[in-house]
């Protein structure tokens, strides 16, 4: 079953839930090390009845999820959601060994299978299965008791400048959480330019360039949204100060 429902979503499928009945409450999943099990809440927003299959993989969509050692399960891993409904899925810790000093990142899947087309659509019907895709962060219980929005103080913002991309931010992460970012923006010469924006692993650091790949000259302050654990969105902005940067007192 399992696999006829994968080969499916292969042949025309969206991460998206634009246009899926299916939907997902939460951007994110933070799984807290002192539990055994969560729940995660779907629901059938559409007009008609809808079949979905959930599992969980590593963030490696090439692989068969089959094959994908996680330490989680999922029940049920298909089911059926009538009209304006929904369906609690029960997502279980299997007591795989993880790294008690920081997060753990997978992902949660869902996919959305619509019904088939009746007979009187003469076979011009385009039926579309969507895929939707979250992040789970497993949090070890040590770590319950901070978040990112506690230990956002202690991200180190910097500059940076070579002659291949020009003046670019680098941030170091030295926490044990993940930090996922909407927006960073730089001001440059009076000028707001979209940098890339990603998501960066704890005690680790990247650098961030112009999203257009221009070069800058120079950067004066800059601005950052990030997500914390509710999915909501955060702005901060800071001001460069001896090659750094430090919080914006306006």
């Amino acid at each position: 079953m399992f696999k006829k429902i994968l080969l499916a979503s292969l042949l025309i499928s969206v991460v998206s839930p634009a246009f899926s009945s299916i939907i997902i409450s939460g951007t994110r999943v933070v799984f807290p090390g002192d539990q055994t099990e969560v729940n995660v809440r779907t629901i059938n927003r559409g007009d008609t009845p809808a079949l979905a299959q959930v599992w969980v993989d590593d963030g490696d969509t090439k692989v068969d999820v089959q094959n994908t050692k996680v330490p989680f399960i999922v029940t049920p891993p298909v089911f059926r959601i009538e009209p304006n409904k929904g369906q609690s899925v029960r997502m279980i810790y299997n007591g795989m060994a993880l790294p008690q000093d920081r997060e753990s990142i997978f992902w949660f899947n869902l996919l959305e299978i619509p019904p088939k087309a009746s007979n009187d659509s003469g076979g011009q019907k385009l039926e579309l299965a969507f895929r939707t895709r979250i992040k789970i962060f497993y949090r070890p219980k040590a770590l319950l008791k901070g978040s990112v929005s506690t230990e956002l103080d202690k991200l180190e913002w910097s500059l940076v400048n070579d002659s291949n991309h020009g003046a670019g931010i680098k941030l170091k992460n030295p926490t044990p959480y993940y930090y996922s970012f909407n927006t960073i923006n730089a001001f440059s010469q009076n000028k707001k330019v979209k940098m890339t924006s990603d998501m960066i692993a704890p005690k680790s650091e990247k650098v961030f360039y112009p999203e257009n790949k221009s070069k800058l000259s120079s950067i004066t302050s800059m601005d950052f949204q990030y997500i914390n654990e509710f999915g909501g969105i955060i702005s901060e902005k800071l001001q460069s100060q001896g090659g750094g940067f430090i919080k914006d007192k306006k």
